[in-house]
């Protein structure tokens, strides 16, 4: 008999059927977990006893005498177990206190043996046994090659499991189970090294860290033994009298027997509705378990990020100038709290500012400089000079503080360009609004609106120019569309455009002081102004905001609107914008046109669409 001491075996049921009550209880919901057990045998008498129980050699009080166990490796009869461990062990010194050999049980939780009804003790689909077995085995044989010497599938007992006997050998062919199972460590990569073997078979692995406690095998057979009802029916059963007839001796034997089972059935109710309870807390226990190690695994999370910040942060400072000072041969003076001196300089620093009062009498800034300064060398130099000190961080740390420096100082001296939109050719507005109104069928007077407020003009290739803005007003960009030619197909942006500063909009429907309740997203200028006319008339303050990606979205101000719609193309690019905008923006619904676009829904269906009206928002 497996003995279990630190790590218990779980025990789920007796396999006298006789004593289970059949409970339909298959629930889909319910987790199948690995059950990977250890024991560490540490005497040739725990061997054999062991041994005795595996081989059933033994009298098992909760195994089926009828039912025969399946040999997977090797062999669990005592003396051939016994003369396999002597002989992998060899002539080696076997130490007072050494572990001779592990006995491993491999098993899984009931219901994925009978997943109709996991309380049915002794009952399993064969198909999966063998799937399991299989699993197992090879597992085994990866996991420890020669050194698992026997093996055995006990099929007798109420839940299929295996028993398997290793030999605990490091790599230097010596007794060390240390090496193979010992501390929390070993235990849980075990766990999780069996619980892969079998996932495929739809088996997880259990909580990791679970303090949940197992019934040990010994413990459970002297529950069983000492604790069941024993009905004697040679005690309890009535004599009948010589005179009487059967219907007569049923009833006296009911009459006898009844109060004993009524005690029975109760304690059937009881035991269901414990066993129910029980799962009910268990089922608790798993997800509270679970939603700890999400936060625990959140915790570590930010713990790393935390990390990762403090090193960019680290690598955004610069070396000490102290520091530099020391590795360039400079001496502080006793003197002076902050002044260095050597080859000829008499350096003052004050944190990342020098100033050499020495020679030429002049200052800087930042490691670089003073390398620079105290070397008489240029950049190239100051930088191969810094590897060669303090490393390939402090070299990356000093350049990178040098970089960003200089990078600030530019920005501050130049300013941001400012973007000039490209010239207005009104020689070629009527040729553009042309194309907008009657190729386009874009309303005229709409046009017109937008060229008087200079929100859509002509330049002097005859592109429709649709100035991109900020949602302030600020002019940052133009969005081109060609319209010279037949088939002019060409779209851009302007030069200097900032696409993700501002975008081409435009507000309609409610009154002019009301808020922003709908912002309807598409992909170019051309499909807002569709959208807008097909729209209307809109009892609600609607902007129309064109964005051509999910890059350049104004995530702020959308995120405050009540109503955000993803109206682009009804094709494949469109759907996949459309999610993506739905991933940075969960209230985003999506509305697809009928055509392949809303200019070409336009033209097909005119300016009113009752049906788009009708069917606003496809979610």
């Amino acid at each position: 008999m497996l003995l279990v001491s630190r790590l218990k075996i779980l025990v789920y049921e007796t396999s006298d059927r006789s004593k289970e009550p059949s409970l339909p209880c298959k629930d889909t919901n319910m987790a199948t977990y690995a059950i990977c057990r250890i024991e560490k045998i540490k005497t040739w008498a725990e061997l054999g006893m062991s041994a005795l129980h595996t081989a059933r050699e033994r009298e098992t009080p909760n195994a089926n005498p009828s039912v025969k166990n399946v040999r997977l490796i090797g062999s669990v009869d005592n003396k051939e177990l016994q003369a396999l461990f002597k002989e992998k062990i060899g002539n080696q010194k076997i130490r007072s206190n050494a572990v001779l050999g592990i006995e491993m049980l491999l098993s899984a939780s009931p219901q994925y043996f009978r997943p109709d009804n996991p309380s049915l003790a002794g009952v399993y689909e064969q198909e999966r046994v063998d799937d399991f077995a299989a699993a197992s085995t090879k597992w085994l044989l990866q996991k420890y090659s020669d050194r698992v010497v026997g093996a055995e599938l006990h099929l007798d007992e109420a839940t299929p499991h295996i028993h398997a006997y290793i030999v605990p050998l490091d790599h230097k062919g010596k007794l060390n189970a240390r090496a193979l199972i010992n501390g929390r460590k070993k235990i849980s990569e075990l766990q999780d090294s069996f619980a892969a073997a079998v996932k495929h078979l739809g088996i997880e692995r259990g909580i990791k860290g679970s303090r949940a406690t197992h019934t040990a095998v010994k413990e459970y057979y002297a529950s069983v033994l000492s604790n069941s009802l024993n009905l004697n029916l040679d005690q309890v059963l009535p004599q009948p009298a010589e005179s009487q007839d059967a219907y007569a001796y049923r009833e006296q034997v009911k009459e006898t027997l009844q109060p004993t089972l009524n005690i029975i059935n109760h304690q059937l109710s009881d035991r269901q509705r414990a066993i129910q309870e029980k799962q009910q807390m268990e089922q608790k226990a798993l997800a509270s378990e679970r939603e700890r190690q999400k936060l625990e695994q959140r915790v570590q999370n930010l713990q790393w990020t935390v990390e990762l910040w403090k090193a960019e942060a680290n690598l955004l400072r610069d070396l000490p100038l102290e520091e530099v000072a020391y590795h360039l041969g400079l001496h502080l003076d006793d003197k002076g709290k902050h002044r260095w001196f050597g080859h000829g300089h008499i350096i003052n620093i004050q944190g990342s500012k020098f100033y050499d009062f020495a020679g030429e009498q002049r200052g800087g800034g930042g490691a670089i400089d003073l390398v620079m300064h105290v070397l008489d060398c240029n950049f190239r130099q100051a930088v191969v000079w810094l590897h060669d000190q303090v490393g390939e961080s402090g070299m990356q740390r000093a350049v990178t503080h040098n970089a960003r420096t200089q990078a600030q100082e530019i920005v501050l001296a130049e300013g941001a360009p400012q973007f000039v939109p490209p010239p207005s050719d009104e020689s070629r507005w009527l040729a553009v609004r042309q194309y907008l109104t009657v190729k386009r069928k874009l309303p005229e007077n709409l046009v017109n609106t937008l060229h008087s407020l200079g929100l859509v003009y002509a330049d002097k290739r005859q592109n429709a120019v649709f100035l991109m803005r900020s949602l302030n007003g600020e002019t940052t960009g133009a969005f081109l569309r060609g319209t010279h030619g037949e088939d002019n197909s060409f779209i851009g942006l302007a030069k200097g455009t900032k696409r993700t500063k501002g975008w081409f909009h435009l507000t309609m429907g409610g009154s002019i002081t009301d808020p922003i309740q709908k912002a309807v997203l598409v992909k170019s200028p051309i499909d807002a102004l569709s959208l807008a006319v097909l729209d209307q008339p809109q009892p609600e303050r609607t902007l129309y905001l064109a964005v051509d990606s999910p890059r350049c979205l104004p995530v702020e101000f959308l995120s405050k609107i009540p109503r955000v719609i993803a109206a682009y193309d009804n094709d494949t690019a469109g759907n996949s914008t459309s999610e993506a905008i739905k991933e940075i923006l969960p209230h985003t619904t999506r509305l697809k046109p009928k055509a392949k676009d809303w200019n070409e829904q336009l033209t097909q269906y005119g300016f009113f669409n009752r049906e788009l009206q009708q069917n606003q928002a496809e979610r």
